[in-house]
């Protein structure tokens, strides 16, 4: 791995572990189910925001690291700012718009999948 290429790397990593720790810790402000709803939506709104301000800011820049910052940050703090990122500059208008459906619908169905096999069994006496 080129030594650039390396330092890219690094920061994505910091800029992603700092951006889950805010999230985790936005999360710890109130206990409850609505504010996990409300805060979870709060994060990917304002974690999208973050990343195409950012990345519109540094458009035609040559700017790696802080590039590279950016979205570790945002992609640690929601990863749904990076699926929108691959929605909106995927080849192809159909394909983005089948990509950004599908997604939620078949992930949603693949958590409840997943949570369902993996279920203790009940036994009742």
């Amino acid at each position: 791995m080129a030594p650039t290429r390396l330092i890219e790397s690094a920061t994505v990593a910091v800029g992603g572990a700092l951006g889950a720790v805010i999230r985790y810790e936005i999360w710890q402000w109130r206990d409850t189910p609505k504010w996990l709803l409300i805060n979870t939506f709060g994060i990917n709104v304002l974690g999208c925001l973050l990343l195409g301000s950012a990345l519109g800011y540094l458009s035609g820049r040559p700017a790696p690291i802080p590039r590279a910052a950016v979205a570790g940050l945002a992609c640690g703090f929601t990863t749904f700012s990076f699926y929108a990122l691959q929605g909106i500059t995927h080849d192809g208008a159909w394909n983005s718009v089948v990509y950004i459906v599908v997604t939620p619908v078949v992930a949603v169905a693949a958590l409840a999948a997943g949570a369902l096999v993996t279920r203790p069994v009940q036994r009742t006496r």
